[in-house]
């Protein structure tokens, strides 16, 4: 099958979590079937597909307009004007995190305090060794919730500029960073630590996110104690 190279830029580079796809598709295959074989692959695409514009080497595609063979095509989304909105990524991913990558995706001129957390898998817990963990996620629910804890870190610090709510799923082993939850802002008084804090602790509670802890003992699920009411939905803008 011919291969094409797909660029993604701003907030669907952050979803995919790489700047650049190279794909085999069919002969023949149109930007619109393009979009959809994408959103199969990465469903958390979706709440960004309603405006997203697409080119093929210089010029503006249509969903029906093929693409041929060793295009280059990009995606991104109308060019913004005015004031710049702040960064704010979520994402809930099987790719390895980089943490610096996605600090300095948040650090704007502004920036003079980046506060993030990041947990990592314990090798031995309470004496237990653990092989490796496997995180489960209800897909949909989890990255409305990593938006919403998102959104109500903006609430509540509204000094804070750039948010990382970022969660790991899949095979992990002792050692990988799992979960990722940064805030930055222009002094370290502007609500930066307590902002983050409360991202780990807010994500623990509401994102519907297991794992399975597999070591020589045997497998053991890890369920968490909150419980989530409709006092904890959406807060209202």
């Amino acid at each position: 099958m011919p291969e094409i190279t797909v660029t993604l830029f701003g907030g669907l580079r952050d979803i995919v979590a790489a700047p650049q796809l190279t794909l085999d598709v069919p002969e023949g295959t149109t930007v619109g079937q393009l979009k959809a074989m994408l959103l199969e692959r990465y469903p958390a695409l979706a709440p960004a597909f309603h405006n997203v514009v697409t080119s093929i080497g210089n010029e503006t595609a249509d969903d029906d307009t093929v693409i041929p063979p060793g295009a280059h095509v990009a995606l991104f989304h109308p060019i913004a004007g005015g004031s710049e909105a702040p960064p704010t990524i979520t994402l809930l991913t099987e790719e390895t995190l980089d943490l610096n990558d996605l600090i300095a995706q948040i650090t704007r001129p502004t920036t003079g305090a980046v506060v993030f957390f990041s947990g990592v898998v314990r090798g031995i817990t309470q004496g237990k060794t653990t092989a490796y963990l496997e995180y489960e996620a209800y897909r949909e629910m989890a990255e409305a919730k990593l938006r919403q804890v998102a959104d109500e870190i903006r609430q509540r610090w509204p000094k804070v500029e750039g948010i990382v709510v970022v969660q790991r799923i899949g095979k992990l082993e002792p050692g990988t960073p799992t979960v990722l939850v940064a805030c930055a802002a222009p002094h370290r008084d502007d609500g930066a630590f307590e902002a983050a804090r409360y991202g780990i602790d807010r994500l623990k509670e509401i994102v519907p996110v297991w794992k399975k802890e597999v070591g020589p003992q045997g497998q053991t699920w890890v369920h968490g104690h909150y419980h989530p009411t409709s006092k904890d939905e959406t807060p209202s803008r």
